[in-house]
């Protein structure tokens, strides 16, 4: 065998050594591998096992929190039950606390009291004494002290206005309230309401707290129907109702309200204290109309008799001409009589117009009922479509409207009808009955304004008057349009 084979064959064997001990190692290193798979499988299998017991475990603490949360609510909901109770049995005993307390004070009032009773009886006495000397002084009409302690007053005044009718009904009702007062029906109370376990002393106060209730209710009713207006009427009524309500609201602990037809007779006593307001501002409303008629007519006569004076002074200056013209044309040449025929025939002429005249104006101051109903308009003053319906007994209407717009209103009025009529108040009282719903003011009937249109008053005068009536239909306002120029 050659070196070189010897060589080679050692290297080959030294080659395959070393490949025998890389797998040998490769062997072991796999079956440890193996071993330890084994083990991890093992140890995924425990702790799969130890999982699966922990999730259970979680689970059943999940069931336990439920249960006591459930149990937490139920405990709370029985917590807040008892703390209501508790509040309104605190509530209840803070009450009761407070009564035992205003018990031991009016307790000891009236263990105070029973020493001054004595000196107030004398006191009393002599009051009383007093009283009795003033009341013999008083009229029929005068306040009932009985009456006063409740806060509820005669009002003998209405018996001297002229609205007696509504003052008797007014004195009337109030007679009635007085008599529930009298029989103490005007409050109700519990019959038996154990304020304190005293009886003579809740007696006591019921009676106290009755006559208090009554004062304030009365007292305010007197203010409130003393004050009743148009306009605050229905609200009167529904504040009388409202104070009725909360005075009882304020004594509930006590049990006592109102007699309800003691309630009514306010409301009634407030009804005839509106209508009477509203009766007496229309009889003054009357009066000053026959006032202002008397003046107009005053100022017609005093027109007739001046007319008259004058058509007499005219009458007499014309018969003078008239007989000095005829003398002169009698004693006028041939050529002179034509002019002077001329003359006395132009005299004779204002001589007969003088003598018209003057019993025209006789004729109209012996028939007072003629005269002129005018319907004037001022929309500076009132605005569109309202218009003054009036009637004046004038000679001269004119000056009626003229008067009318002197100082009163800013702009002059417009004329838009001048009617002469044989009995002008009639037609004038049917006019404003015609536009009654349709009047500006409907309190004051002495205002004569109507809100209307034009055409339906002329339509209306013509149907009354069976006459064309001459309308003027345009309203010129010429002071009050050159304003709106200038002031643009």
């Amino acid at each position: 065998m050659t070196p070189e084979l010897f060589i080679f064959l050692a290297v080959v064997i030294f080659g395959l050594y070393l490949m025998y001990t890389r797998h040998k190692e490769r062997l072991e290193r796999t079956k440890n591998n193996v071993n330890s798979l084994d083990e991890l499988r093992d140890q995924i299998k425990i702790a799969k096992d130890d999982f699966n017991n922990l999730k259970a475990s979680i689970q059943q603490k999940r069931d336990e929190k439920l249960d006591i949360e459930n149990i937490l609510l139920s405990i709370e909901g029985k917590i807040k039950i008892a703390k209501e109770e508790f509040d309104a049995l605190d509530s209840k005993t803070k009450e009761l606390q407070k009564i035992q307390k205003e018990a031991d004070k009016t307790v000891a009032l009236l263990e105070k009291a029973k020493f001054e009773i004595p000196e107030k009886q004398l006191q009393i006495d002599e009051l009383s004494s007093e009283l009795h000397d003033l009341q013999s002084k008083l009229d029929l009409y005068s306040r009932v002290d009985e009456f006063v302690e409740f806060g509820h007053f005669k009002m003998p005044a209405y018996l001297y206005e002229t609205s007696y009718r509504f003052a008797e009904e007014i004195k009337i009702v109030r007679d009635q309230q007085k008599k529930i007062l009298d029989n103490g029906d005007a409050i109700t109370c519990p019959a038996k309401n154990i304020v304190t376990t005293y009886s003579s002393l809740s007696d006591s106060i019921l009676k106290n707290a009755s006559k208090l209730m009554l004062r304030i209710f009365n007292i305010e009713c007197d203010f409130l129907i003393g004050n009743v207006t148009p306009a605050s009427y229905t609200r009167t009524l529904e504040r009388i109702e409202k104070l009725a309500n909360d005075i009882e609201r304020l004594s509930l602990t006590l049990e006592c309200g109102f007699n309800i037809n003691y309630i009514k007779l306010k409301f009634d006593e407030c009804t005839l204290q509106y209508q009477y307001k509203l009766k007496k501002q229309e009889e003054q409303e009357e009066q000053k109309a026959i006032k202002e008629q008397m003046r107009e007519e005053q100022k017609a006569i005093q027109e007739y008799e001046r007319a008259i004076r004058d058509a007499e002074k005219e009458e007499k200056l014309y018969e003078n001409l008239l007989e000095k013209a005829k003398l002169e044309l009698a004693k006028a040449s041939e050529s002179e009589k034509a002019i002077m025929s001329a003359r006395v025939a132009q005299l004779e002429a204002d001589l007969a117009e003088a003598l018209a005249k003057s019993e025209r104006a006789k004729s109209m101051a012996e028939q007072t009922r003629k005269g002129y109903i005018y319907v004037i308009s001022n929309i500076g003053s009132f605005g569109e479509d309202v218009y003054k319906i009036g009637m004046t007994r004038r000679l001269d209407p004119m000056d009626r409207v003229r008067e009318l717009g002197d100082a009163s209103v800013p702009f002059p009025f417009d004329v838009h009808a001048m009617i002469y009529y044989e009995d002008a108040p009639k037609l004038e009282n049917q006019l404003h009955k015609e536009f009654n719903n349709n009047r500006v003011n409907a309190v004051n009937l002495r205002k004569e304004f109507f809100r209307v249109e034009l055409d339906k008053v002329r339509n209306t005068v013509e149907k009354l008057t069976n006459n064309e009536a001459d309308f003027k239909m345009t309203v010129l306002a010429e002071q009050y349009n050159e304003t709106l120029r200038l002031l643009s």
